[in-house]
């Protein structure tokens, strides 16, 4: 931990060192070394909490600042000399945002105030490990939360609810639950089977049987393949229902996120009903399509972009949105569509166990973790807002319907329909999240982009933690993309001391385009590539394919042979044609770094 501290430390004092506003003032320049010094104390004395929670803590002030027009400054941040509330910190960029009592300048200065959120944010999403009250507290919280779910009795929570019913009705009309195309999802299962094992069920859970018979759901032959595997059927062991299991994993400096593992046949049908929902709704829909997206950000991320500067939409943020979507809502919403509904809740499991081994009822419809929370959770916020919108304006609902985007639990609303969309999710037993929502004033986030007056000052932000294993290829992949994107922002010295230190771990970094198949640093074209190459690895000419061809480090997955076959393998190649190889199966999270010869591009 200590190696990782002192690369954090130097890349933070790389980032504070770039000044993007080039000035030449010595006062400017005096407070530019009152701040290295400030990030080497605070570093020393408190470790990497201070770059991954203190300075965040100011840049989520920062944030609230935009919304409200007026900067408090959290504990832990000395003020400017003559400032009510203006951070010392920073200074020199604070002063060409904020006031001396803290109020947004008429003119913010975009440039200082992108340069403030990156270096106040650059190590916020870092996984780094959690201690075991953060696990306690989150794992409390999922119960605690699900305790409390519940609708509101009252007259206007009823006609919402009602009109979401015949929304969802119209929406759904000629929906067919039946056609899916069930598949296996990438994460871990809560009966315990990895790689080939997932494609040998043992379990027949009647609650799915009842909807996806398993003689025409579970298998590739249909009748003649249970003929053939008779006794495999009969030994089936027979339940009602399965359970769920909670696990913890790494999220971000704020500690884990919990996610449950569903078991594995339920998760079979899981992706592909979820699938066909996800995709009725984005494309085949007329009332949702475009609008409850699920693969293009791109929507979501405009509108935020542009309202930023015209305010014509606002964006809202949900908290705990999963683990809020109760069972009771999904039922009265679905229904006037019977037959999804019981599909719905054939696919759901009822309990999930804790990691002390308790198990809890679950009056949630599916916690995150399960393939049908994300489709489903989507379209219930579009309902729900749209159905008080309704209500509200009289408009019709095709001129409501076209005006809401959702694209999980990022949303967008009209601005005039910001405050009531809020107060119909409340009703339905939401929590927006206020702070992380934007309404007033000129900043906006949704889908990964953070804009501010029409700019986008979205910061790059780490994930992966550093390593000097020099087989770690996700190191390399991660750490060579957050060098060139600071290259694009500005931040040269930064960049070049990310690119050193993985030179010293991996050797010579090769050069290429956005198009290359290998982790590089990124220049115009593929000729200036390959020049840059030259000098720096091997090279030959490939005369079947008639081109120049080098040696470089590559990335690759981890492959072992295959040992399934008969009835499985038809199952597993018809539903998941294997890349390359069929015979052998890739090992997930197993990348690692070999050399291989390639064109530079």
């Amino acid at each position: 931990m200590k190696s990782q501290v002192e690369f954090y430390l130097n890349l933070e004092l790389q980032l504070v060192r770039r000044d993007p506003l080039e000035t030449s003032s010595s006062v400017k320049k005096r407070c530019l070394e009152r701040d290295l010094e400030t990030i080497q104390s605070r570093v020393q004395s408190e470790g990497l909490s201070f770059l991954t929670k203190t300075l965040p803590l100011l840049g989520k002030a920062v944030d609230r600042a935009l919304e409200c027009g007026k900067l408090n400054v959290p504990r832990g941040f000395k003020l400017a000399p003559k400032c009510a509330s203006r951070p010392a910190f920073l200074q020199a960029y604070f002063s060409l945002v904020f006031d001396e009592d803290g109020f947004l300048l008429d003119t913010v200065n975009v440039d200082a105030l992108r340069h403030i959120r990156q270096v106040l944010y650059i190590a916020y999403k870092l996984k780094i490990p959690y201690s075991k009250s953060e696990e306690t507290a989150v794992i409390d919280r999922f119960v605690q939360v699900d305790k409390d779910l519940g609708l509101q009795c009252d007259p206007l929570t009823d006609r919402i609810m009602q009109l979401a019913m015949i929304i969802t009705g119209r929406v759904f009309n000629d929906f067919d639950h039946k056609d899916i195309h069930p598949r296996h999802g990438p994460g871990a299962v809560a009966t315990g089977e990895k790689l080939e094992a997932k494609w040998k069920f043992s379990r027949l859970y009647s609650n799915i049987h009842q909807v996806y018979p398993y003689y025409d759901y579970y298998v590739a032959g249909g009748a003649r393949e249970i003929a053939d595997r008779l006794a495999w059927y009969r030994s089936l062991t027979r339940v009602k229902s399965g359970s769920a299991k909670v696990v913890l994993v790494p999220k971000d400096s704020r500690g884990p996120r919990l996610i449950s593992c569903e078991p594995l046949e339920y998760q079979w049908i899981q992706q592909g009903l979820g699938r066909k929902l996800a995709n009725f709704l984005e494309y085949g829909s007329p009332y949702t399509r475009k609008r409850v997206n699920f693969t293009h950000q791109d929507i979501n991320r405009t509108l935020a972009k542009a309202s930023s500067a015209s305010l014509r939409f606002s964006t809202l943020d949900l908290k705990d949105a999963s683990d809020r979507v109760s069972l009771e809502l999904v039922r009265r919403v679905f229904e006037r569509t019977p037959k999804l509904l019981r599909a719905l809740e054939a696919c759901r499991t009822t309990e999930t166990r804790l990691p002390d081994g308790s198990f809890v009822t679950l009056n949630k419809f599916a916690p995150m973790g399960s393939a049908l929370c994300f489709p489903v959770e989507a379209f219930l916020f579009w309902v729900i807002i749209v159905s008080a919108v309704v209500l509200h304006t009289n408009l019709p609902l095709n001129a409501v319907g076209r005006r809401v985007y959702v694209y999980g639990d990022d949303i967008v609303v009209p601005t005039e329909w910001a405050s009531l969309s809020i107060q119909a999710l409340s009703l339905a037993g939401l929590q927006v999240n206020l702070d992380k929502s934007c309404i007033n004033g000129y900043f906006r986030e949704s889908c990964g982009i953070e804009a501010y007056h029409g700019h986008d000052i979205t910061p790059v932000r780490l994930s992966t933690l550093w390593s000097t294993q020099s087989h770690d290829g996700s190191c390399l992949a991660s750490y060579s993309s957050l060098a060139n994107k600071l290259a694009e922002m500005g931040y040269t010295e930064a960049s070049e001391f990310i690119w050193n230190a993985l030179e010293v771990t991996y050797g010579k970094i090769p050069f290429g385009t956005f198009r290359a198949s290998y982790p590089c640093k990124l220049v115009s074209s593929a000729l200036k590539a390959e020049t840059l190459n030259r000098s720096l690895f091997r090279s030959r000419y490939n005369k079947d394919f008639q081109r120049v061809e080098f040696l470089l480090p590559s990335l690759s997955s981890r492959r072992i042979r295959s040992k399934l076959d008969s009835w499985p393998r038809l199952l597993r190649d018809l539903v998941s044609p294997p890349v390359g190889d069929p015979s052998s199966v890739v090992l997930r999270r197993s990348t690692k770094i070999k050399r291989r010869w390639t064109t530079a591009a």
